[in-house]
């Protein structure tokens, strides 16, 4: 197996558990804004064109950011059941 099958398959399954997670719409629409990076409707890799390690760390980019922001979300949903509680400082 070479390098590239390797982050095809890393890749490939990085967006796999995103598109688990979070649902294909979402997932896939999010490694599809990677630029060089080709995604069939299940997630596979298809095409990797480019540095493949600049990829793997933009596709991570845009799930973290994505996670965060749902993190953020679901944390603020559950505080608001208990307005007595305080966060952080």
């Amino acid at each position: 197996m070479d390098d590239l099958e390797k982050y095809r398959n890393v890749l490939t399954d990085l967006i796999q558990k995103q598109v688990a997670m979070l649902g294909p719409n979402v997932a896939l629409a999010q490694a599809r804004k990677v630029a060089g990076l080709s995604v069939d409707d299940k997630g596979v890799v298809t095409a990797i064109n480019g540095n493949p390690q600049e990829i793997l760390a933009n596709v991570s980019k845009q799930f973290m950011a994505l996670s965060g922001q749902i993190a953020q979300m679901t944390l603020e949903s559950v505080v608001a059941k208990y307005p007595d509680l305080k966060i952080g400082q």
